[in-house]
């Protein structure tokens, strides 16, 4: 900790000395300097308490609407006022929705048609469970594929460098330049 002390001395009173005026400065400028720091530290600890305070009491009112709106009946009406359908709860009603949506009716590009169109149909789910497999398999497909291919790349180019080593050797009658028996 640096500590910085500026004394002001415009007089000096005859019944006081400077050690003592020296001596009440320095301990009004580290009380002063210690006042501070304490209020410093006092003001960050009450703002983070108030902080977390604030981001409870909105976290608990957040929850308390979502359960009131998640658990209030729910009344489906025509365009005409009359009531189609009652749910106790709109978690009922959202559930049905979903059941509804992964059960209809999709084409083999995956977009909703109607129950009476013709060509292919699937249930989405059914829809989407097919086409996560046949990603599946394509990307294992391929990726075999590329692994044989580097393989046998691998195997043509040393049986190739083999060949053609043993071929250009007897071409240019290396083994009889360098009087190496031949097999």
């Amino acid at each position: 900790m640096k500590l910085n002390l500026e004394i002001e001395i415009d007089w000096i009173d005859e019944e006081r000395g400077i050690d003592e005026i020296v001596k009440n400065e320095i301990i009004s400028g580290i009380t002063s300097r210690i006042e501070s720091k304490i209020s410093e530290q006092v003001t960050k600890k009450v703002n983070d308490m108030i902080d977390n305070r604030i981001v409870e009491i909105i976290d608990q009112k957040t929850s308390d609407v979502f359960n009131d709106f998640i658990n209030r009946p729910v009344t489906l009406t025509d365009s005409y006022g009359s009531k189609m359908r009652v749910y106790d709860k709109m978690e009922d009603l959202i559930k049905e929705r979903f059941d509804n949506f992964l059960i209809q009716p999709v084409d083999e590009k995956g977009n909703a048609v109607n129950s009476s169109s013709y060509g292919s149909k699937f249930k989405r789910l059914e829809f989407v469970i097919d086409k996560q497999m046949k990603d599946m398999a394509d990307k294992f497909t391929n990726d075999a594929v590329k692994k044989v291919s580097e393989e046998i790349k691998s195997h043509i180019k040393e049986g190739l460098t083999t060949k053609l080593g043993a071929e250009l050797m007897s071409v240019l009658k290396v083994n009889e330049m360098l009087k190496l028996e031949t097999k």
